[in-house]
């Protein structure tokens, strides 16, 4: 059960300290919050406004037995990260299943997930790259459809909504 000024599926406080006091004294430097949302191996954060609050970038890594990946992901110039939390806001809607596979992938094309769902078990691949500079990290993780799924789509929805 998330304490005071927490969130299901986000680690740590609502607000960066003195975030709110640092975007008003400098108008033109870019706030980082620094709340991170993880679920298995999966996990998003570091997000960084720019001045009128619009997501300019966030961070996802991707921690599997003997493997972490990091990685910057620009947001789209004109949903942000809105498709993203769509996606995962789907799945959790689709929790009994679905045919086939749903994806997502950042403009950029450097993180792309994947999610199968036969009714059973619900399980997604994530995908990291810094193509064309020569690195590509791909794994399986698994997410349990119903309470679990709908707490990390709450968790991407609170950490990637348009409004600061």
């Amino acid at each position: 059960m998330p304490g005071a000024g927490e969130i299901p599926g986000i680690a740590g406080p609502l607000h960066q300290p003195g975030a709110a006091a640092a975007s008003k004294a400098a108008v033109s430097a870019p706030v980082t919050t620094r709340q991170i949302v993880h679920f298995d191996g999966l996990c998003l954060g570091n997000v960084e406004r720019g001045p009128d609050g619009e997501i300019w970038y966030a961070e996802a890594c991707l921690r599997v037995p003997g493997l972490e990946s990091r990685l910057r992901v620009s947001a789209h110039y004109a949903l942000g990260f809105d498709d993203l939390v769509a996606f995962f806001g789907q799945l959790a809607a689709d929790w009994r299943g679905w045919r086939g596979e749903r994806t997502y992938e950042s403009l950029e094309g450097d993180l792309r997930l994947a999610a199968t769902h036969d009714g059973m078990c619900g399980s997604r691949s994530s995908s990291d790259t810094s193509q064309p500079d020569g690195w590509s990290v791909t794994a399986v993780i698994r997410l349990d459809p119903g309470e679990e799924m709908s707490h990390a789509a709450e968790g991407v929805a609170a950490l990637l909504s348009s409004a600061p």
